[in-house]
């Protein structure tokens, strides 16, 4: 049952990522370019550390910011890549 329940929280917590990297691409669709490619980056690093932070005693903390960033990323990519719906290119 524990590792059942390992699994979905690293679920839970890749899901998170992806979508504070997804949301953040989907919040500035409509801005400058500059700040539509860099600002997301810089959500997901930003993230990333606060998540070191919050786990930072744990010898955890190193994998769990690889994992957030990684899944922010792909998070950021699928925003950048998928169409919004209801918006014609």
């Amino acid at each position: 049952m524990e590792s059942l329940m390992g699994i979905v929280v690293l679920t839970l917590f890749a899901l998170a990522a992806f979508f504070v990297g997804w949301g953040a691409v989907r919040l500035l669709r409509r801005a400058r370019l500059g700040w539509y490619a860099g600002v997301p980056l810089l959500v997901t690093a930003g993230s990333g550390y606060g998540v070191a932070w919050l786990l930072w005693p744990s010898y955890y903390a190193g994998p769990a910011v690889l994992v957030w960033w990684g899944c922010a990323f792909f998070g950021n990519v699928s925003g950048w890549f998928c169409p919004a719906r209801g918006l014609h290119a």
